[in-house]
């Protein structure tokens, strides 16, 4: 690895120098530090106000006036900031101050997710604390597997990997993700991962629709591990409650036919949380660029301004229509 240039190391003190102040927070206090935070954040991020609001017009329309949007897009920092925070403050968590904190739904389900050596992926979304929904299933359920993206400063990225595998996870890099996460699997593993990733058209997507209309090149690893497999998807939620505890939904596993395709796993996984945004929409991450691809041909109307065409997601549109029509036949 090159030497860290200045910055990086500059970077590196800062963030540490941040972490250590918030872990000595009471946990109390972090709800109100984030509520200020986010709100900066907000103000100060032009070009994410800009995304954030062609993300909510591109999914709700006219469902939602200019201020009620920009109030939405402001309280989706907000919870972003908690996110962050809670996650800094997270190595102050152990099995008993998790129950004081976090009320878990569904955690006896009959499919017994829970068992040792049953194999299941949780998935959730960029949604409420989904860095927490990671960090608790390793007291409710098991530890389980954490795939880590690249940093561009990777000494930030070693912060967060110490943080995101402070309740007991295995951290493992993306390379090679997918061959191990297919024995994790296989040897009776657990492990989530985020279903609202927007991957490039190359990087093995499929498309699905979002909001009614608006097409998304996912990633279908979930999907192509599960049917691999036979693990089990649980689709996850995590919601703030008015006393400052959590309360993480774990839905029932998702029911599909024995001969669906990838894409079509995928959609339906897709369709069991988008219900949530819609619910409370402040909760999801809308400064993120979740729709970067948009079709060459028909109505892109709705399309955020940073979409962009690649005959790339054409072709892959092309035969999720294809793959639509042969199993209506």
């Amino acid at each position: 690895m090159a030497e860290p240039t200045f910055q990086q190391r500059l970077e590196y003190y800062g963030l540490s120098a941040v972490v250590w102040l918030v872990g000595r927070l009471p946990y109390g206090a972090l709800r109100r530090l984030a509520a200020v935070v986010g709100s900066i954040a907000y103000h100060a991020d032009k070009r994410g106000r800009q995304v954030a609001r062609a993300n909510l017009d591109a999914a709700f329309g006219d469902k939602y006036t200019p201020k009620e949007k920009a109030r939405i897009a402001e309280r989706s920092y907000q919870t972003f900031a908690r996110t962050m925070l809670e996650l800094f403050w997270a190595p102050n968590l152990s099995p008993e101050r998790f129950q004081q904190l976090a009320v878990v739904e569904g955690l006896d389900h009959p499919s017994g997710h829970k068992e040792i050596g049953k194999p299941v992926i949780y998935l959730c979304l960029h949604y409420s604390n989904f860095e927490w929904m990671s960090l608790i299933s390793a007291y409710i359920v098991e530890p389980g597997l954490v795939i880590t993206q690249k940093f561009r400063n990777p000494l930030l990225g070693a912060i967060f990997d110490r943080l995101r595998s402070s309740t007991g996870h295995q951290i493992f890099p993306q390379e090679r993700a997918m061959i191990r996460m297919l024995k994790h699997l296989k040897s009776g593993g657990k492990f989530s991962m985020l279903n609202d990733l927007n991957i490039d058209p190359d990087e093995a997507g499929v498309i699905i629709e979002t909001f009614g209309g608006i097409k998304l090149c996912a990633t279908q690893m979930h999907a192509a591990l599960a049917m691999r497999t036979g693990a089990l998807i649980m689709p996850v939620e995590c919601h703030p409650m008015p006393d400052g505890r959590v309360r993480m939904h774990i839905h029932p596993p998702l029911e599909y036919p024995e001969n669906a395709t990838a894409a079509e796993v995928t959609q339906l996984c897709w369709n069991v949380l988008e219900p949530s945004i819609h619910a409370e929409p402040h909760l999801w991450l809308w400064a993120y660029k979740h729709w970067r691809f948009k079709p060459s041909q028909g109505d892109t109307s709705r399309y955020p301004f940073y979409s962009n065409t690649a005959k790339r997601f054409d072709k892959l549109l092309r035969e999720t229509e294809k793959a639509k029509k042969d199993r209506a036949a």
